[in-house]
């Protein structure tokens, strides 16, 4: 899915060293736009005055992981986040992460890592970076069991098509465009689809899905 125009990012991090250097990555690249950064969502959202980046990255320090389930409300999700976390082995890697998470690498990938994890995001695509992907694989709990440890539900019709609209990269808005459904039937169907198939985010389900048969690649 080729983006058209400039990709437009924003920035959240809670270091202002951090958000200028991310700031200088993404200047660099004539392929993305720079719209703003801030400490938090809120105070970002406020500043960009209702304009949604098409990619937001993300970097979280350990003890801020809880606010990751509240990071955007329904008027400023991004069509594309991408997360930046600490070691995948450490006890900062949060076991709950945003339905918008498109892309999740570790703090101390390279600029060029970033930038392609930002152009990859934009494209539809999930990206993972080899440690954070074992990490996911081979977890602290199983991804193959649902929260209560019982045996997975089966997905229903609709349930199918949300996934496979997430497998080809739409975001929450999208999805519910062309399903015609609102933005809040959206989340609940992805909620059901995580629980059901254990998942924490869209790149678990999407990858729980191709395991299971409901997504076709």
């Amino acid at each position: 899915m080729e983006h058209m125009g400039p990709v437009r990012v924003a920035v959240i991090a809670s270091s202002s060293q951090v958000r200028a250097s991310l700031q200088a990555i993404v200047e660099a690249q004539p392929p993305l736009a720079f719209l703003g950064s801030a400490a938090d969502a809120e105070t970002l959202a406020a500043y960009l005055a209702g304009t949604v980046p098409d990619v937001m990255v993300a970097d979280i320090e350990p003890q801020a992981s809880d606010a990751l389930k509240t990071l955007f409300d329904s008027d400023h999700v991004p069509a594309a986040l991408v997360l930046l976390l600490d070691d995948p082995d450490s006890d900062g890697f949060p076991d709950e992460l945003p339905a918008e998470t498109t892309a999740i690498l570790s703090r101390d990938v390279t600029p060029a890592e970033i930038v392609a994890a930002i152009e990859a995001a934009a494209a539809g695509l999930c990206v993972l970076s080899p440690d954070i992907l074992a990490r996911l694989l081979a977890g602290r709990k199983p991804l193959r069991q649902t929260m209560s440890g019982g045996p997975l539900e089966a997905l229903s019709l609709r349930e199918i098509e949300v996934l496979a609209m997430l497998a080809d990269g739409l975001g929450n808005k999208e999805i519910a465009r062309q399903l015609d459904i609102s933005d809040n039937t959206v989340k609940s169907h992805l909620s059901s689809i995580f629980g059901k198939l254990g998942a924490t985010n869209r790149t678990e389900a999407v990858m729980l899905g191709m395991r299971r048969g409901y997504v076709m690649v």
